[in-house]
C-alpha cells in the first residue's frame, strides 16, 4: 500500500487558516499500533518555518510513515512569506502548532511527537517548552541552531551581508523607540545581501520587514534562542546533526544537548552523521533508522 497524502487545513485559536500534509500508510500504522499499543503520529515543521516548497526534507515524511507513524507537516504563519508580511512572530505561531495536535488528537492518536528541521527545530522547540510531558511524548530536533539571532549574526561577519548585522540592530532599535502604531506604519521590507552564502545571488540573500527581522533575528528575540528554550524541554529529545554543515555549526546540536541535561532532562541523545551537510543528502537512510529506533525506546 502506498503512502497517501491528504491535505488539510488548520485553523488556529485566532481564526488564521494554514496548510498541512499529512502522511500516512495505514497498513503499516494498525501494524504499529498492534505491537505498541498507541497510536502515534508526528507533527513536523520543516525549515524556514513554512512554504512546502523550500526547507522541506522530502524524505523525512514518507519513510517515517512507511514505519507506521503519520506525519502531519504543517505551515506556519511564521513561513518565508511570514517574514514579508509581518506574521514572522515566535509566540502568535505557537497557535498554529497547537491547531495541528488538536486536529491528530481529534482523529484518535494520543501519542504525539514533535520534529522541525533547521529553523523549524527552533519553532519546534519552543514548542515543546511549553508542553506538559502529558501532552507531548518527544522532540527531534534536525540541524537545529543555537539561536536563529546568533546564526545569523555569525553568517553575516563571515560572508560580508550587506547591511552588516550591527547596521540592522540599529535599525530595528530606532524604530522601538516609537509608538506602536508609528512602529507599523514605518515597517518596511528589506533585503539582506550575502546572508547565506559569498555571492549577490538571490540564493544567498534573505527578506525580512523590520518587525521581522526583530522578532527572529534580532538581538532581543529570546524565543528564536533554541538555547534559552530547550533547558525547560520535559520530554525526551533527539538531536540529529551532520557533521559536515556550512549553516549550522556542527557543534550546536552537541551544546544544546549539554543544555537540556544540565535543565534536568535525563533523556538526551544526541546524533552526529558524518559526512552530510545541511540538507542530509546522502545520510537519509542513517536518519530514519536513527528516529525510529529512538521511537520504538519511548516508554
Amino acid at each position: 500500500m502506498p503512502v497517501s497524502r491528504t491535505l488539510v487545513t488548520l485553523t488556529s485559536s485566532d481564526g488564521l487558516d494554514h496548510d498541512a500534509l499529512l502522511h500516512r500508510d495505514e497498513r503499516a500504522e494498525r501494524h504499529r499500533e498492534r505491537m505498541s499499543g498507541h497510536r502515534t503520529a508526528i507533527v513536523h515543521v520543516h525549515g524556514i518555518m513554512g512554504n512546502f516548497l523550500v526547507g522541506t526534507l522530502r524524505f523525512f515524511a514518507p519513510r517515517l510513515a512507511r514505519a507506521g507513524y503519520a506525519v502531519l507537516v504543517t505551515d506556519t504563519r511564521m513561513g518565508n512569506v511570514g517574514q514579508l508580511f509581518g506574521e514572522a512572530i515566535w509566540e502568535a505561531s505557537l497557535r498554529d502548532l497547537q491547531s495541528a495536535f488538536g486536529w491528530l488528537r481529534g482523529r484518535g492518536y494520543e501519542r504525539l511527537i514533535l520534529s522541525g528541521y533547521s529553523s523549524g527545530a527552533t519553532l519546534a522547540t519552543l514548542m515543546a517548552a511549553h508542553q506538559p510531558p502529558e501532552r507531548l511524548s518527544g522532540l527531534v530536533s534536525l540541524g537545529g541552531p543555537w539561536g536563529l539571532p546568533q546564526a545569523m549574526q555569525a553568517r553575516a561577519v563571515r560572508f560580508g551581508a550587506t547591511p552588516s548585522y550591527d547596521v540592522l540592530v540599529d535599525r530595528v532599535r530606532a524604530l522601538a523607540v516609537l509608538p506602536l502604531e508609528a512602529q507599523r506604519d514605518a515597517d518596511r521590507v528589506f533585503v539582506v545581501e550575502r546572508s547565506r552564502g559569498p555571492t549577490f545571488q538571490p540564493k544567498d540573500a534573505e527578506v525580512y520587514t523590520d518587525r521581522t527581522w526583530s522578532q527572529s533575528r534580532g538581538p532581543e528575540a529570546r524565543s528564536a534562542m533554541a538555547f534559552r528554550q530547550i533547558g525547560d524541554v520535559r520530554v525526551p529529545i533527539l538531536l540529529i546533526q551532520g557533521m559536515s554543515d556550512r549553516v549550522v555549526h556542527p557543534d550546536e546540536a552537541r551544546r544544546l544537548a549539554g543544555v537540556a541535561r544540565r535543565g534536568g532532562n535525563p533523556d538526551v541523545r544526541h546524533v552526529q552523521i558524518d559526512g552530510i551537510d545541511h540538507d542530509f543528502v546522502g545520510g537519509e537512510i542513517s536518519v530514519i533508522e536513527t528516529i525510529t529506533g529512538w521511537l520504538a525506546g519511548l516508554t
